[in-house]
């Protein structure tokens, strides 16, 4: 049975200064982003940051105490947003936007170039890089449109915006367990989830509908291509995107023919594949040196509860009681 690697929990830095420059310079190499900082006399006095490196995403929390403005320009990522406290204003042409607590919004983006100032401002952020989101609609990099162009930096409904706050979270709470946090395949889901997520609360250019091509390529032998290379790499971090590419159509296109011929989509049925492994696992396993917990880690279940209630649905038993047995 293939067993997936375990790695090192993600990169975590914690950084305070009052001196601008050593600020410029920290936030530059955390956001993926130029700031050209100004600011009043010692509004940076008690900056801090604490950031997360997960390197498929990013979780900062930035707290900015007195006033700052800075120019924000853009490049390959996107940055959503939360205010935490405080205000934040950006001045983007002849368009202004406030934010207070409690909103979420898209703080930086491809070429993206305005004037942020802040007021007692303490920040939530998520940077998305580029070619995640790619993965997520199935395209390489430059496949995305270039810039990837977002219709409106506010959530489409505060339902989104609800959704968006959950989610970020419930990463947050992933992120805050080392156990959890080391392993690759849970890491990675979190990102294509948050990626997902963006391109959804967030209007954009970049997600589309299946083509007449797609359709016509649904086929039941696109089907066993994508099955046999789920089953095969199961193990691994493998997206959408790779599932695709195994099968030789597009993104759309594999969505589409596990929804027709399956009713599922291919996350889920890789989910089902995984489900799978840990149980012949939780089945082989000694419960005096191995948990539930674990094994469920080890294929990319985070959350206990939900492992188990996805593992009394297909089994009938909860995965404790497989693996006492």
């Amino acid at each position: 049975m293939p067993r997936p690697a375990v790695v090192s929990p993600p990169a975590r830095t914690e950084f305070a200064a009052s001196d601008l420059e050593q600020a410029r310079e920290f936030l530059d190499q955390a956001y993926g982003s130029r700031l050209l900082m100004t600011s009043n006399r010692d509004s940076t006095a008690g900056l801090a940051v604490t950031h997360v490196d997960c390197k498929s995403f990013g979780v900062s929390d930035v707290t900015m105490p007195a006033d700052l403005t800075f120019q924000m320009v853009g490049q390959d990522a996107v940055i959503v947003a939360t205010v935490v406290e405080g205000t934040l204003q950006a001045d983007r042409g002849k368009v202004t936007d406030r934010y207070r607590r409690g909103d979420v919004f898209v703080a930086n983006f491809p070429q993206a170039r305005f004037t942020v100032h802040t007021h007692d401002n303490r920040n939530h952020a998520v940077v998305l890089p580029l070619d995640l989101l790619a993965s997520v609609v199935g395209a390489s990099a430059g496949g995305v449109p270039c810039p990837l162009r977002f219709t409106s930096l506010r959530p489409v409904s505060t339902a989104a915006q609800a959704q968006w706050t959950d989610l970020a979270g419930y990463v947050d709470g992933l992120l805050a367990s080392p156990g959890i946090a080391a392993q690759p395949m849970v890491t990675s889901q979190a990102a294509r989830l948050l990626a997902a997520t963006a391109l959804s609360v967030f209007p954009n250019t970049a997600v589309t509908e299946p083509t007449i091509e797609d359709r016509h390529d649904a086929s039941t032998a696109t089907l066993r291509r994508a099955v046999a290379f789920i089953e095969r790499h199961a193990h691994q971090d493998i997206t959408v995107a790779d599932i695709a590419a195994a099968a030789h159509v597009t993104a759309r296109t594999v969505q589409l023919a596990f929804r027709r011929h399956l009713d599922t989509t291919p996350t889920g049925y890789l989910r089902r594949v995984r489900l799978d492994y840990a149980h012949r696992q939780l089945q082989a396993a000694d419960p005096e040196h191995h948990t539930v917990t674990a094994i469920a880690l080890r294929w990319g279940f985070a959350s206990h509860s939900l492992f188990s209630a996805y593992y009394r649905a297909v089994y009938g038993v909860t995965p404790s009681r497989t693996l006492r047995s």
